[in-house]
């Protein structure tokens, strides 16, 4: 054939006539019944079949007859269609053997899964199609699927038993079942391409659509699709401070920093310990290991000042001839009949990394137990953010708590961590119900690793900051393990006036959410600064321990428009500082041979200067306190006791940060000096300490 007769044929359209194809079927059906009726005489020509008719799909020979035989033995016939009839039909093997390895690459997948990091998944899909785009896609396998399902169905039905169906022996069944699977594999195709043009992917859904008021929208959830949760250790991200430097006094005599209330890192601490590993170095923060534990220091003298303070000076445990100044803050207490009225948004993550049992179901049950601890007017609303941000539940009162458990207990982990308008859309949720004179906040519910909406870390900052100039402040919570982003999550905290906790059990949720409610959600005091100065006649170096990511500058102190931490209602607050007082040899500088030694001042019975500032709620001008730290003070009793355990505490968190101060004290010398001053710990929280001490001791270096 030449090479213009092949392009002829190639050009010529090849597709059969549809209307031929009917005409020729039933030209060859009746003939088909005629032959079985007798009105077409039998020849004995040979009918020659090729290759493709052996491999049709439908039974070849007689439907009137069984097979026939060289030997025509019925019995023969009888035992092998016996045997025959056992056999699996060759649409039933590859049913089963497409099946068997499927199942076996099901297996295979989910191992490599189980076994590799999120990161390495991540990579593999960097540059795939989103679940959106694949579901625009045709899917080929759903066109495979109904082509094999039709075979199935016309060899089935050519295939049944004959007792089952007898009827089918005659020649008009046969024609009829000819005709049906013809029609069936039509069907099929036309049901391939109708799913072909249909298939479009289902849109997210709106912030207009997408909330619910007293439930969980089922298109959100439908937007959310469930994926298996992981925790991989190591990839908790701390912020790296170096721990505050010895200063002289002659240099620098005036140390400012700003309070800090927050929790978060004696509880990651914790967590690490009970798993047998010692906590990274960046993750323990000593001010937030000794503000930790409430201590029994005296209330305000009046209601006008809203916290005391006292100073405590102590042998230093860990370097003779070394003080130190011990500062205790206590807030007033504030009763229910007093406590504002509330507007609260929770902000949950309900990405897929959340789907594990310390995360999202945790989070969960700390929710509904800080319900307990609102008036029943309070408002509470619920905004998630997944693979889509919306609104789970408009502002409803506490009175109505079955609705908001309700609303609660539908949540569900699925989707990525790309959070749409997640904490914008909680910000307009706040503004919309802004409670005047009241408390206006967002608690963030998270695993750290999270993206609610604006992907500039340095601009989510700032966005928080503008927002708590307007009255609504932000909390967060952290929870899990594996994506713990500690960094970003205390920025936000100290930009949003509010607190950072880590929630890793129950009981800390009930210490946090419960215990502990009014002082983390109700400020009586905003702003609050601290500020010694020490006096050079009594003091020749000092130390601050903790507050590193705190620290002020000096002119801050007295500029309002420096934001600080907050103090809330029956908080407890610790500043410790370790000094060397004049004449002492355990300074770490050695004496200048040409500075001047003045003869004490009219001072000198003093070590230093203490000031705070702190500002009311809803006031822009801050209020000063002040008063010296004396030499020699008598400290005795309860103050003692807890001035001690602070120590203790202090102790243990810098030999956790690698003892860099703290010589040959170890571990047992913190772990006596805090059993002897546990002093009546109601809750179990000091006796929890020791038993960190011990782990610590034989824990493993992470």
């Amino acid at each position: 054939m030449s090479d213009r007769l092949k392009q002829w044929f190639a050009e010529q359209d090849q597709t059969p006539d549809a209307q031929a194809k009917s005409r020729a079927l039933d030209v060859a059906l009746n003939a088909f019944d005629e032959y079985h009726s007798g009105d077409v005489p039998k020849t004995d020509k040979v009918v020659t079949i090729n290759s493709e008719q052996k491999k049709a799909s439908i039974d070849q020979g007689l439907v009137t007859s069984d097979r026939p035989t060289s030997d025509n033995q019925p019995v023969g016939r009888r035992l092998m269609d016996a045997t025959l009839s056992k056999i699996p039909t060759t649409a039933s093997q590859r049913w089963l053997y497409s099946g068997l390895a499927s199942a076996a690459m099901l297996v295979i997948t989910v191992s490599l899964v189980m076994n590799i990091g999120p990161q390495v998944v991540d990579d593999a899909l960097e540059g795939q199609p989103s679940p959106e785009q694949r579901l625009a896609m045709p899917d080929q396998a759903d066109h495979d699927a109904l082509a094999i399902e039709a075979d199935a169905v016309t060899v089935r039905a050519a295939r049944l038993d004959d007792r089952q169906a007898p009827e089918l022996h005659s020649p008009a069944a046969s024609r009829e079942l000819l005709r049906a699977s013809e029609e069936r594999k039509v069907a099929a195709l036309q049901q391939t391409q109708e799913l072909q043009a249909i298939r479009v992917p289902k849109p997210v859904p709106s912030l207009a659509n997408v909330h619910s008021a007293g439930g969980f929208s089922a298109e959100l959830a439908d937007a959310l699709p469930q994926v298996p949760g992981y925790s991989e250790q190591g990839r908790d991200r701390f912020e790296h401070a170096e721990s505050n430097p010895v200063k002289r006094v002659s240099q620098s005599p005036v140390s400012t920093f700003s309070i800090d209330v927050d929790t978060a890192s004696y509880s990651f601490v914790r967590r690490q310990l009970n798993h047998g590993r010692l906590p990274q170095k960046d993750a323990v923060r000593l001010e937030e290991m000794v503000n930790y534990f409430p201590y029994d220091y005296p209330l305000p003298a009046h209601p006008g000042q809203p916290f005391s303070t006292t100073t405590t000076v102590l042998d230093s445990p860990w370097k003779a001839g070394n003080k130190l100044i011990h500062i205790g803050i206590k807030g007033y207490q504030l009763s229910a009949a007093t406590q504002p009225r509330s507007n609260l948004v929770l902000l949950l993550d309900v990405s897929g990394s959340m789907n594990s049992p310390d995360k999202l179901p945790l989070v969960k049950q700390s929710m509904s137990m800080l319900l307990s601890r609102l008036q029943p007017e309070d408002t509470v609303s619920i905004v998630v953010y997944a693979g889509a941000a919306g609104i789970v539940l408009e502002p409803t009162q506490v009175q109505d708590r079955q609705t908001i458990l309700s609303a609660l207990n539908k949540l569900q982990a699925g989707g990525s961590t790309a959070g749409g308008e997640g904490i914008q859309l909680a910000y307009q949720l706040a503004e919309n119900h802004f409670v005047k004179d009241g408390v206006n906040r967002i608690i963030l519910a998270t695993d750290g690793d999270f993206n609610v909406g604006i992907h500039n870390p340095e601009q989510l900052q700032g966005f928080v900051e503008r927002k708590r100039q307007s009255g609504i402040y932000l909390s967060v919570l952290g929870f899990g393990q594996g994506n713990y982003h500690d960094q970003l999550m205390q920025a936000l905290a100290q930009n949003g006036n509010g607190v950072a906790a880590y929630i890793d059990t129950v009981s800390e949720a009930q210490k946090v959410l419960v215990d502990e409610a009014t002082s983390s959600l109700f400020p009586i005091a905003s702003d609050v600064k601290i500020q010694v100065e020490f006096n050079p006649d009594s003091v020749s170096e000092y130390r601050l321990l903790g507050y590193e990511t705190r620290m002020l500058a000096e002119e801050d102190f007295n500029n309002d428009a420096v934001d600080a931490g907050d103090i809330g209602a029956g908080h407890t607050v610790t500043a410790l500082y370790e000094i060397t007082p004049i004449g002492s040899d355990s300074g770490v500088y050695s004496a200048s041979r040409y500075t001047q030694t003045d003869p004490p001042g009219a001072n000198a019975d003093e070590y230093g200067f203490l000031q705070l500032r702190y500002k009311l709620p809803g006031e822009s001008k801050s209020r000063l306190i002040s008063q010296p730290i004396q030499r020699d003070q008598r400290t005795e009793g309860t103050l003692k006791r807890e001035a001690d355990f602070a120590t203790a505490v202090a102790g243990f968190a810098q030999l956790l940060q690698g003892g860099k101060y703290t010589g040959d004290w170890g571990y047992e010398d913190a772990l006596k000096m805090a059993l002897a001053n546990r002093g009546d710990d109601v809750f179990g929280y000091r006796s929890e300490l020791v038993q960190l001490m011990r782990k610590a001791e034989v824990a493993n270096d992470l």
